[in-house]
């Protein structure tokens, strides 16, 4: 219930659906200003390939999620005989989103016949930032409802939506990074990356929060004693502390306070893998 597959599954759904929201705010906020023909032309590639990226991450979590239930059959019943669980709510979410994401996909393709006039964009885009929102929550939703001790507190909740934020604002940057248009939009992702330091302060905050709540619980004492054994403690040290917040606050402040240093690729690729190192730790101190 609670393997590898899990692990993945939460974790890129989590990152698929913070970039679908960061791309889907920002780019509703990027036609309300005045831009130039070659910005226009570079934020366009950079949101078919978010786009692309975002939708091809929903697939794969999808799959991992039906993986994980064992059988096609049972797999597909989530779909066609659905029972009100949380897991057929997070397989609608996945799926509602995966095809917002196609939908707005093909609609930012060059002459398109499914291009969207910038009405239906907005309402598209802001349907996308909804589901993504819940899709992000359900991440934290899936292990919050169950019947172990260790989750058993609503700042998980917060806190996955947070990560998942941080991991989509670092999905997003990393597609900026590598995008053609780079040059010229590197210059417009400075409150990018002011949205990021905050999405990771929140974090230090409910995973504060929720570690707290932990020692506070007698009943989550077998998870924190797996917790605190050597191997298990340097992950969550060196991988959850230091790499999915600590690195990354500190070269995006230093990056934000440069006017052309940029600390991508390598603040986001770590910031990404701290978001794993936290499902990780999370997930297998709690089965355990």
């Amino acid at each position: 219930m609670y393997g590898s597959l899990v692990i993945v599954y939460l974790f890129l759904g989590g990152a698929a659906a913070g970039a679908l929201f960061v791309m889907s705010a920002w780019s509703f906020a990027f036609r309300r200003s005045e831009n130039p023909a070659r910005l226009l032309t570079a934020f366009e590639s950079l949101r078919r390939r978010t786009y692309t990226v975002g939708f091809l991450l929903l697939a794969f979590a999808m799959i991992c999620l039906l993986g994980d239930l064992g059988n096609p059959g049972r797999a597909l019943m989530v779909f066609f005989l659905p029972h009100p669980t949380v897991i057929t709510f997070g397989a609608y979410t996945l799926a509602i989103e995966a095809l917002l994401a196609a939908l707005l996909l093909a609609a930012s393709l060059p002459n398109s016949p499914l291009a969207l006039r910038r009405r239906w964009l907005d309402i598209v885009e802001a349907l996308c930032c909804i589901g993504a929102l819940a899709t992000m929550a359900y991440t934290g939703i899936f292990l919050f409802q169950g019947s172990i001790p260790f989750w058993n507190h609503w700042s998980i909740i917060v806190l996955f939506v947070f990560s998942s934020l941080s991991s989509g604002v670092s999905v997003v940057l990393l597609i900026d990074w590598f995008t053609q248009g780079q040059s010229l939009l590197l210059r417009a992702t400075k409150p990018l990356q002011i949205c990021h330091v905050a999405c990771l302060a929140a974090e230090v905050v409910f995973l504060t929060l929720f570690v707290n709540a932990a020692f506070r619980n007698p009943l989550a004492d077998a998870s924190l004693n797996l917790l605190m054994e050597p191997e298990m403690l340097a992950i969550a040290g060196v991988g959850v502390i230091g790499m999915g917040i600590a690195l990354p606050i500190t070269l995006e402040t230093y990056s934000i306070t440069r006017k052309e240093c940029r600390a991508i690729p390598v603040s986001d690729f770590i910031c990404l893998l701290g978001g794993l190192c936290l499902r990780y730790c999370l997930i297998t101190c709690g089965v355990h």
